[in-house]
């Protein structure tokens, strides 16, 4: 399996909490906070260093997904079964965003191997 498999998997098993606090996210108690939870693990999954702009990106997209299905969801309003299945939708769309996002700003700070071993020739 490449390291670009291995990195994919790992992300995509990480991201897969997130969408399951998406997919049971109902809005109905009091203690929940989805956009808070969603993001503090979003910026566990952040990556030392400087900032990528794709990922800063893609997490504004998620915190504002989330906020759209949290006022979705509002237990004191008015709740629409279509718009709260088109806000979570949304959110997952984010969340795959960001699962792009987290992959490429993780490989581009991975460092490169050295091809110049394999351009010898032997016996030089």
């Amino acid at each position: 399996m490449s390291d670009d498999m291995i990195l994919r998997q790992e992300i995509r098993y990480s991201i897969g909490y997130l969408r399951s606090m998406i997919d049971s996210y109902s809005g109905l108690y009091s203690g929940e906070n989805l956009t808070r939870d969603v993001l503090r693990f979003c910026d566990e999954m952040d990556c030392p260093g400087s900032p990528h702009p794709r990922l800063q990106e893609a997490r504004r997209m998620v915190e504002d997904r989330c906020r759209r299905l949290a006022q979705a969801t509002d237990r004191f309003a008015r709740r629409d079964p279509a718009s709260i299945a088109t806000s979570r939708a949304q959110a997952i769309a984010a969340i795959d965003m960001l699962q792009d996002a987290v992959f490429e700003a993780r490989k581009s700070r991975m460092p490169v191997p050295s091809s110049g071993c394999l351009l010898r020739r032997q016996g030089s």
